[in-house]
């Protein structure tokens, strides 16, 4: 079965493989010396085939026939080497790339494996053709849909993070116009060629994807670097000021399906509250021990508030202590807020924990944790 030459290729290529496998387990995953070692494994492997095919360079009588119908044509093979340029890169880049090499390896393998068998299948190329169709297109056109919504909407991502808010809305008018221009003329000219259906297509998409590479090439705008780099959005400001950003369009009706074990309540400056199943104002409430429990935080008060949930410390590293502080929004008059507690132990003695009204002396709502 196997001659004496692809013995010899076949064995430096398994060895090969060992080693590139050990390299990569053992020594460095993202080096120089594993791209080399891949590589070394891709040629040989070549040649072990090109040797196992050509029987050590003997042709006999098994050899292809001058009147034999010559293979399809087909973009598989430049699409295998693609993906293994890409899985290469992915060696001295990131497991990310070489991931997607390693998908697009197979993916190609296994078109061109098909595309192989199905020109085998008969004598009748149309026949040989449409067998092919029935059995990839099912697989095909889902996954080509995927990837090129995923594709678009990367794109449309890059735009939309580089560019402006005003620019950004003014883009996405005039593209939703193209697209709506376009759909139009599909429908009122539907014998318009094939070839100009197409071409409209692939010009509007490469456009897109040429605008999201762009967009990608220019990066985020610096408005939302700051945010990133400040946490506009994630920190919470808990002091008796509005914050700028934290405060921004709070949330001011609680669902009548929420499940509240406990209502805090503001009246003309007065702090109190009510607990599920215990009538009357109460200065106290118990929340359950690691248990997600919701506080409704209720504003009758002319001014608008917040309520600060004061959970003692915790430690950052060594000796350094935080202190743990949960927040709602800044409500205006009338206005209701849900604050979620999730409390792993009980208070230190001496220190309770306590739920107050920044800017409102003297009050407070003791938290207790069995």
């Amino acid at each position: 079965m196997f001659s004496t030459g692809s013995k010899y290729f076949l064995g430096i290529t398994l060895f090969g493989a060992l080693s590139f496998t050990v390299y990569m387990l053992l020594i460095d995953e993202s080096a120089i010396g594993a791209t080399a070692l891949l590589g070394a494994v891709a040629a040989t492997a070549l040649m072990t085939t090109l040797v196992l095919s050509t029987r050590d360079g003997e042709v006999g009588e098994a050899g292809v026939a001058a009147t034999e119908d010559a293979p399809t044509s087909s973009m598989w093979p430049l699409i295998t080497a693609a993906g293994f340029v890409i899985l290469l890169a992915g060696t001295i880049t990131t497991a990310a790339v070489f991931l997607l090499g390693v998908v697009v390896l197979l993916a190609s393998l296994f078109e061109w494996s098909i595309l192989g068998w199905s020109e085998r299948a008969s004598s009748d190329k149309s026949y040989n053709a449409s067998l092919r169709k029935r059995l990839l297109h099912p697989i095909e056109f889902p996954v080509i849909a995927a990837v090129g919504l995923g594709v678009i909407i990367i794109a449309f991502s890059r735009i939309t993070l580089a560019i402006s808010k005003d620019a950004g809305a003014v883009a996405f008018i005039l593209i939703g116009l193209a697209v709506l221009g376009a759909g139009v003329l599909f429908s009122v000219r539907p014998n318009l060629k094939r070839g100009i259906v197409i071409g409209i297509s692939t010009v509007g998409a490469l456009g897109i994807v040429a605008a999201g590479i762009a967009g990608a090439g220019a990066g985020v705008r610096d408005e939302l670097v700051e945010a990133k780099s400040e946490g506009h959005y994630t920190h919470q400001d808990c002091g008796a000021e509005k914050s700028k950003y934290f405060d921004k369009l709070p949330l001011e009706v609680v669902s009548s399906t929420a499940s509240v074990i406990a209502t805090v309540e503001i009246i003309d400056g007065k702090l109190f509250a009510r607990a599920q199943g215990i009538p009357g104002e109460q200065q106290s409430i118990t929340i359950p021990r690691s248990n997600p429990s919701s506080v409704m935080f209720v504003n009758n008060d002319a001014e608008e508030h917040r309520l600060v949930a004061n959970l003692g410390t915790k430690v950052i590293s060594g000796d350094v202590k935080e202190d743990v502080v949960l927040c709602t929004q800044m409500i205006a008059e009338g206005a209701e807020q849900v604050l979620i507690l999730n409390i792993p132990k009980p208070a230190v003695a001496g220190k309770p924990f306590t739920l107050t009204v920044p800017g409102l002396a003297g009050q407070s709502i003791e938290v207790i944790v069995p």
